[in-house]
């Protein structure tokens, strides 16, 4: 194979990398969906109502195809129980997700049988419902429709496109996110100088999700020590913690969609880390607490070597405001 290492920096690393794993994708679907996890996107729920029936599918498989005419396109897996009144409807909508709405996509990921009906949302101009809160609207006339595989592609002429104030929730990597700038593009603030920019009410919030996503990224080199990608170690860590749980239970408490969770106790139980007993309760074994156990210490002296230096003083505060967000947060048990 020719390879050509470059003579300059402008594209980062000079020489190519060995890849984590590779492979046909026909014959391992779980690596094809991975490695389209690398690929960030927005989220956005698809709505249609035909006959007095709703229907609602959340995607992140929406893009544009055309300017002129306005032209957006979908798809929708056959084996979805929304199949038949999308492809036989005349009219959807796509409605893009805010950085706020994370719970809404997960209601709408999940298997509750009328998702309208805790949902606050309205009928649009051209017959599909809308819901509240969203980023943008897009109200679509059904174009055409194209097989592709195990899905159908849709085509929608745009006949409205409404947009509103807010930030996008995104996907990566199996776990929600929202967006930052880069720092090459915005320079972070020197350490102990906030600038009045940065000290200005609100951006506590950027800053943590900033954070989190960087220090994952810097710890993903200890997960691949221990043969685990995020994921994986998310699903081994809340099995570990709460064991017994069911696989829809592991979903919602690690925030990862319902295949990838399936994906990630696939992996485990193929690597004898995870059994589920008949009436499908998860537990790890002996092998997997083992791992759990060690990616746990790495995390320690991760966290260790992270945190030394930042007053102790500076840690508590910190502490106090995180650990409020997360109770006034956390959904109430039912």
């Amino acid at each position: 194979m020719q390879t050509n290492p470059g003579r300059d920096t402008l594209f980062g690393e000079g020489t190519a990398r060995l890849p984590i794993e590779a492979g046909d994708p026909a014959s391992d679907s779980r690596l094809f969906r991975r490695c389209l996890g690398l690929y960030g996107t927005g989220i956005a729920i698809i709505t249609t109502e035909m006959e007095d029936q709703r229907a609602a599918v959340t995607v992140n498989s929406f893009a544009s195809a055309s300017l002129d005419p306005p032209l957006v396109l979908w798809s929708i897996s056959r084996a979805s129980r929304s199949y038949p009144l999308f492809t036989n409807g005349k009219r959807f909508a796509v409605n893009i997700l805010a950085s706020t709405q994370m719970n809404v996509s997960r209601h709408f990921s999940s298997k509750v049988e009328d998702k309208f009906a805790d949902a606050s949302w309205s009928l649009g101009e051209f017959g599909s419902p809308l819901l509240h809160g969203c980023l943008a609207h897009f109200e679509c006339e059904t174009y055409a429709q194209v097989e592709g595989g195990d899905h159908t592609i849709l085509i929608g002429l745009v006949r409205r496109a409404s947009r509103f104030e807010g930030e996008p929730l995104l996907f990566a990597q199996g776990q929600y996110s929202v967006a930052y700038s880069h720092p090459e593009v915005s320079p972070a603030p020197e350490v102990g100088r906030l600038t009045p920019e940065t000290s200005t009410e609100g951006t506590i919030i950027p800053q943590i999700f900033e954070a989190h996503h960087l220090l994952s990224a810097v710890f993903d080199e200890h997960r691949h020590a221990e043969g685990l990608d995020i994921s994986v170690a998310r699903v081994i860590a809340c099995v570990y913690d709460m064991p017994g749980l069911k696989t829809d239970q592991v979903a919602r408490a690690t925030y990862l969609g319902q295949r990838d969770t399936e994906d990630a106790l696939a992996t485990l139980v193929e690597r004898g880390m995870l059994v589920s007993s008949a009436d499908g309760q998860l537990i790890l074994t002996e092998a997997g607490r083992h791992r759990r156990e060690a990616i746990r210490t790495r995390w320690q002296n991760f966290q260790k070597d992270q945190l030394e230096g930042i007053p102790e003083a500076d840690l508590r505060a910190t502490l106090r405001t995180l650990s409020k967000l997360i109770a006034q947060n956390r959904p109430a048990k039912p």
